[in-house]
């Protein structure tokens, strides 16, 4: 078999491995569920009408505020335990490594107070699972923990394995549209590459054919079966090639797996279904070279003229992919990093807050340069609009094992209440230094100050059609209605300051806000329908002394000043009227360490993605083999001439490698710009998903993991070019 039908082979089977294995894997995983599941309810028994209650754990590893979603600790009642019985999944869900000791505090965070439980024990159960409980509490916690107990109602293995299922399949079906076009776009690459080739080494036999009758029909026929038969041998090969990979790798961890394989029927399916696209597409892309072939050509003696665009279009598609996927990530990454002009920290008093008094206690913190009340209020925007899309949580009647009602959805009694589009009013003393890119900051304090006016966002103002002047209409519920008049416009990243500190989704209001309207307490309080004496401070935020602040750096100066707000706040914990300690959890949000959180966070789930494609473009590099193949048959006589007058073998193999070198070059440099575009619209499409999310629309190219992919895919092209030069080298020398 010739070499190009050997890479285009390997590289359909390594694309169709790729979809085939990891299908089924999941299907592996989800066959383990029952066995998994019994694994669980043996490990983790739960008693027979057990209350349960879902709080939050206020869990800091190494002292660190942890970035992201809150751990959910799903408490149980068990009978004959003093203190907290904690499996280890609990802290599993934020891949916690440094645990707590036995005898150690945690912090339990519900909606009506903070709680400390002490650490009584263990439970060697490691696999979080929505859903089922985590912690176990003693019976004398329900009366000490005064949240909405639920009884727990007891699932069979049966019912609780699809909870084994839920994370695979949903990481899969995040991967699994990016994971085929992939894998059929390097397929169509590799295969294109070869019919390329194919018709110009096959040049003058085709021309002989066309003098002796063959027609242009004809000639389409010859490519388009050579196209099949290629797609279906790298089909098969492919198949059971993974098939046979995903039996060594149960077998080599049979405890994980004791219910053994299972093939992944859609994968399969689905790569049937697209091989004789794959050909078809393929074919038609080469008929253009095969069909222009003249049955004059069949005197020619020329040697096949070089075929490098086929290899220059793959290796561009598998790099462009990869630039896609970055652009992709960077853009959407971008509109989650605090603006700089954010105060330096955020500091939460949850859930129930303190009274102004309490926050006068404040004012002389060290290092503190200012500090002042946060104190936000989200109101339904006028006209009303229901949230729609991506980012409204609907809720649904599927039974999680807890007997609770869908989480997500504002509950009124038994009746769930509709979700509104909403601002999130945020009242303090003073307004930072933001960017203002309509009205100015001087005059904008001195309006809130005055009257009924409020500052929007950017992305607010380009949501709702608002400029400086214009009326934003709220309704702040039992018929009230308000017009706040925009006195300024500023441009600002806010979505991970308010989440992190959790400003937004209090009063059983959406985490969804179309974006922060800045206010005087006036106005807010005019807003609030709560009666006064109910309305306490949740937030404060607040700028650090410079020379504090450069001579502790930002996280030592967050647990300095986090401390500070404790003591002056009396430890946050006081005995209640029944004599019970409960109180509120303090932390202090750096802005500076939300942005490195979340560029982090940003960063792993982009290169997760990204390495599907860079996969791809590896095995896209093998085309490189078949290039060099074709290019030396088309210049054997100069090579001949070059070796009678002297030129070594590895000179004769630089000239190969120059030109795979140059080759993966353009492609890089074509990928770069068609990845950027394709990146940018894939930004919008899911821009316009996340509407519900306020989001801007933003382009960020991230030029230094782009020029590290780039880097890596030059090599990928070396590490095939190089060793494939000296190997068709010393072959014509042997002859």
């Amino acid at each position: 078999m010739k070499a190009r039908h050997i890479c285009a082979t390997l590289g359909i089977a390594a694309a169709v491995g790729a979809v085939v294995f990891m299908q089924s894997l999941v299907a592996t995983n989800d066959r383990q569920a029952v066995a998994m599941a019994e694994r669980m309810l043996s490990a983790v028994p739960v008693e027979a009408g057990a209350k349960s209650v879902q709080l939050q754990l206020d869990f800091r590893p190494d002292g660190r505020v942890l970035q992201g979603p809150p751990m959910i600790a799903f408490a149980a009642v068990r009978k004959g335990i003093d203190g907290a019985l904690v499996t280890k999944a609990l802290f599993a869900q934020r891949r916690v490594k440094n645990l707590p000791s036995v005898g150690d505090e945690l912090t339990l965070v519900g909606r009506k107070g903070a709680y400390r439980v002490r650490i009584a024990g263990f439970v060697e159960w490691e696999r979080p699972v929505r859903g089922y409980p985590n912690m176990f509490l003693p019976p004398s916690a329900v009366a000490e923990i005064d949240e909405d107990w639920q009884p727990f109602e007891p699932v069979t293995a049966e019912e609780a394995a699809p909870m084994f299922m839920s994370d695979a399949g949903r990481n899969m079906d995040r991967a699994k549209g990016l994971l085929l076009w992939a894998a059929a776009l390097t397929a169509l690459c590799l295969l294109v590459n070869s019919l390329f080739l194919s018709v110009e080494s096959r040049r003058r036999e085709l021309a002989v054919l066309r003098m002796v009758g063959l027609t242009r029909f004809g000639v389409a026929k010859l490519v388009a079966k050579e196209a099949l038969l290629l797609s279906l041998g790298g089909l098969a090969v492919g198949t059971f090639a993974a098939l046979a990979a995903l039996r060594v790798y149960v077998a080599c961890d049979a405890e994980t797996f004791p219910s053994g394989t299972a093939v992944g029927i859609p994968g399969i399916a689905a790569c049937i279904v697209a091989t004789p696209l794959v050909a078809l597409f393929g074919a038609l892309l080469a008929l253009k070279p095969a069909l222009s072939v003249r049955p004059l050509e069949a005197a020619s003696g020329r040697a096949p003229r070089k075929r490098h665009f086929g290899m220059l279009v793959a290796f561009a598609f598998g790099f462009g992919a990869f630039v896609a996927v970055e652009v992709w990530g960077s853009s959407l990454t971008k509109p989650f990093i605090p603006s700089p002009e954010w105060p330096d920290a955020i500091v939460s008093i949850l859930p129930g807050g303190v009274s102004s008094f309490d926050i006068e206690h404040l004012r002389n913190l060290k290092g503190v340069k200012r500090i002042g009340e946060l104190q936000p209020l989200q109101v339904n925007l006028l006209p009303l609009e229901e949230l729609k899309g991506f980012g409204n949580r609907k809720p649904t009647d599927s039974k999680q094992g807890n007997g609770r009602k869908p989480v997500g959805a504002p509950l009124r009694g038994d009746r769930i209440m509709k979700q509104y589009r909403n601002a999130l009013l945020l009242a303090s003393a003073w307004l930072p230094d933001f960017r203002f890119s309509q009205g100015d900051r001087e005059s904008a304090e001195k309006a809130l100050a005055e009257g009924d006016n409020c500052v929007v966002t950017e992305m607010m103002a380009h949501a709702r059609n608002l400029k400086l002047g214009d009326e934003l209409k709220v309704d702040a519920g039992r018929g009230l209605e308000i017009a706040l008049k925009v006195v300024g416009v500023v441009d600002l990243n806010w979505h991970m300051v308010t989440s992190r500190a959790l400003v937004r989704g209090m009063n059983r209001m959406p985490v969804n806000t179309d974006g922060p309207v800045f206010v005087s307490f006036d106005t807010l309080a005019a807003c609030d329908m709560r009666p006064q004496e109910f309305v306490k401070m949740t937030h404060v935020w607040l700028d650090y002394e410079p020379e504090f602040l450069a001579a502790n750096g930002v996280f030592p100066a967050g647990r300095i000043v986090e401390r500070e707000i404790v003591e002056a706040l009396g430890g946050a914990w006081s005995e209640d009227s029944e004599g019970e300690i409960r109180g509120n959890a303090v932390r202090l949000h750096s802005r500076d360490e939300i942005a490195d959180g979340t560029l982090a966070h940003g960063s792993d789930l982009v290169g997760a993605m990204a390495r599907v494609p860079f996969i791809f473009l590896a095995v896209i590099s093998l085309g490189f083999v078949a290039m060099l193949v074709a290019s030396f048959e088309s210049r054997r006589r100069e090579f001949v001439v070059l070796r009678a007058v002297g030129a070594t073998r590895f000179q004769l193999a630089k000239v190969l490698v120059g030109e795979a070198l140059a080759v993966a070059v353009a492609g890089v440099a074509l990928g770069l710009f068609g990845g950027a575009l394709v990146g940018w619209l894939c930004t919008a499409g899911t821009r316009a998903a996340m509407s519900n999310w306020g989001l801007p629309a933003t382009f960020a190219v991230p030029l230094g993991v782009i020029a590290e992919g780039a880097l890596g895919a030059v090599v990928f092209a070396l590490l095939v070019a190089v060793p494939t030069a000296l190997a068709i080298v010393r072959r014509s020398i042997h002859r």
